[in-house]
């Protein structure tokens, strides 16, 4: 069996591609099971599970804060008609309507620019905020400065809006603008009653491989960790096998496909070629027991 169980759709704020599109590259590569994960909506995942030509099994990302960190628990298996999915998503989107001129603002001064809101604007999907997404694509387009070489002709040109983001906007960065985002330990509470189960995502990009920290989740009642993703090296996916084994957690894998916004990252992609079949019956086995729990106290 081949799973990629973390891809964004054109429901992500960073993603362009259809459901449709996806559901057909990924049986063209072979591909088993899939769970669109976008970021903190579930329409995509809801549009997913109409198919019956792959399964799937619906899922959410969402972004939280974890003590001075800001991580990104996966959902699987939740209930997508849950009102509670429906507030997350408004949340976010306020978010980004809050901060959006603040973030301009922050580059302006950095970069000594002016960016054209407008372009930025022309840009951004109808009925959407703008992100960091369009301020990045208008900023590497417009500008001229010898910082932004790297990303527009230099060695991170290769997936210049994904690699500006981890260098320079997200949590203590210089381009940092805060968001309110709910805390770690509700989300997963909140996985959990909706019928689902909580995993971190790619947790070397968030959380490093810090034992502390990877402690401080387990005792929080997470799940599992996706072991196998493009954010890790064979090190990495070797400390969260680990990990995982010792704790008997579950372990997931994702490509975190995002389509032409993250374009060296392909679908079906996670850094391992293994045989998952018992990793996603593990998965599903750990689903139907919260399923079972719901309307009960169960952890």
């Amino acid at each position: 069996m081949k799973a990629d169980l973390h891809i964004h759709s054109e429901h992500s704020f960073d993603a362009l591609n259809s459901v449709d599109s996806i559901i057909k590259d990924a049986i063209k590569k072979g591909i088993d099971v899939i769970a669109i994960a976008d970021h903190n909506e579930v329409l995509g995942a809801i549009s997913a599970l109409k198919s019956n030509e792959i399964e799937t099994i619906s899922a959410i990302e969402i972004d939280c804060f974890f003590n001075n960190e800001i991580i990104h628990v996966l959902g699987y298996g939740i209930d997508l008609n849950n009102p509670i999915f429906i507030d997350i998503k408004q949340n976010y989107i306020n978010e980004f309507q809050r901060i959006g001129e603040e973030r301009i603002k922050v580059i302006n001064k950095y970069y000594n620019c002016d960016l054209n809101v407008e372009k930025i604007k022309s840009i951004t999907r109808i009925g959407r905020p703008y992100t960091s997404v369009e301020i990045t694509k208008i900023l590497l387009k417009d500008i001229v400065n010898e910082q932004l070489e790297i990303y527009q002709t230099g060695i991170k040109s290769d997936g210049p809006l994904e690699k500006f983001y981890w260098d320079n906007l997200s949590l203590n960065k210089w381009g940092y603008v805060e968001m309110n985002l709910p805390r770690h330990i509700d989300i997963i509470k909140l996985i959990h009653q909706s019928g689902g189960v909580a995993i971190c995502a790619h947790p070397k990009a968030t959380i490093r491989n810090e034992i502390d920290l990877v402690q401080q989740l387990i005792d929080d009642n997470i799940d599992g960790f996706e072991v196998y993703s493009n954010y890790h090296q064979e090190i990495d996916r070797q400390f969260y096998y680990d990990i995982c084994l010792e704790n008997n957690l579950l372990m997931t894998m994702g490509s975190d496909f995002h389509g032409s916004t993250k374009p060296n990252i392909t679908l079906g992609q996670y850094g391992s070629d293994i045989e998952c079949s018992q990793l996603v019956n593990n998965l599903k086995a750990k689903m139907d027991y919260y399923r079972s729990c719901l309307g009960k106290v169960c952890e």
